[in-house]
C-alpha cells in the first residue's frame, strides 16, 4: 500500500519518517482523514508549494539579471587610449669596419600607437667617407598596422665621386655584405650610384634595418651630405 503525507498529500516511501516535498514530521499524524474536507485541504497546500518554488525559481533567474544592469554603466566607460609620443633617436654613423653598438628605434609602448610613427636616421651636413670604406646606419621598425618608407637624400660636398653606393639592407643581408664588403650588394631594394640620390625605399614591415652609404669602389675619400628618415602613415 502507498503511504501519502498527511499535510500536503504527496506520496511517500514506506519507512520514510519525513515527507519528502514539504518536511512534515510523521511524528505529528493523526489518524488518517478520508473527509473529502480534507483533500480539498489538501490539494490547496499542494498548489501553494508549487507557487511558492515557482517565485523562488523567478527569484533567482532575475537577480544576475539585475545585477548585471546594474554594472553596466561601469562596463560601458571607456578608459583614456594611451598616447603614443615619438622619440626618435639619431645615432652618428658606423664605418664598416666595426659593428654598430646600438640601433635607431621607434620606442614601443603599451597599447596601440595614437600618432604616425616616425624616426631620424640621418641628419648631417658633411660626413667624410673614407676610401675603400662606408658609413652605415642602422634604425629598427616596431610591429606596427602602419605603412613605413625610408625617405631622404644624399648629396656630394667633397670630391663628388661617382662611385657613391647607396643602398639598404636588411639585417641578414648586411651581415653577408659586411663579411665581404668588396661583393656585389645582394640587396632586396635598387641601389644608387653617384653623387646625388632621393631616397624612397618601401618598408615591408617590422625588424632591423641598415642605411648604407658606400665609398668602396674608391681610391680617394669622399664627404657627403645625408639626411634619412622613416616615415609611417596609415
Amino acid at each position: 500500500m502507498k503511504k501519502y503525507c498527511n499535510y500536503c498529500g504527496e506520496p511517500m516511501e514506506a519507512g520514510a519518517k519525513e515527507c519528502q516535498q514539504c518536511g512534515w514530521d510523521i511524528s505529528h499524524n493523526g489518524p488518517p482523514s478520508t473527509d473529502p474536507g480534507d483533500n480539498k485541504a489538501r490539494v490547496g497546500v499542494a498548489i501553494g508549494l508549487v507557487i511558492a518554488y515557482a517565485t523562488v525559481a523567478f527569484m533567482m533567474q532575475s537577480t544576475p539579471a539585475a545585477a548585471r544592469a546594474a554594472e553596466l554603466p561601469r562596463a560601458e566607460q571607456t578608459t583614456e587610449a594611451t598616447q603614443y609620443t615619438s622619440e626618435p633617436v639619431a645615432e652618428p654613423a658606423t664605418a664598416i669596419g666595426t659593428v654598430p653598438a646600438t640601433v635607431t628605434a621607434v620606442p614601443v609602448k603599451p597599447g596601440k600607437p595614437a600618432a604616425l610613427l616616425s624616426v631620424k636616421v640621418a641628419d648631417t651636413r658633411s660626413s667624410s667617407i673614407a676610401a675603400r670604406d662606408a658609413l652605415q646606419y642602422s634604425f629598427e621598425v616596431p610591429e606596427t598596422d602602419q605603412k613605413c618608407r625610408l625617405v631622404g637624400s644624399t648629396k656630394g660636398v667633397g670630391g663628388f665621386g661617382r662611385s657613391i653606393e647607396v643602398f639598404l639592407l636588411t639585417d641578414d643581408e648586411y651581415v653577408f655584405w659586411h663579411a665581404n664588403p668588396a661583393a656585389i650588394v645582394n640587396s632586396s631594394w635598387e641601389t644608387f650610384r653617384g653623387s646625388e640620390n632621393t631616397l624612397d625605399y618601401d618598408l615591408p614591415g617590422p625588424g632591423v634595418y641598415h642605411f648604407v652609404v658606400s665609398n668602396e669602389m674608391s681610391g680617394t675619400p669622399q664627404s657627403m651630405a645625408v639626411k634619412a628618415q622613416v616615415r609611417c602613415t596609415k
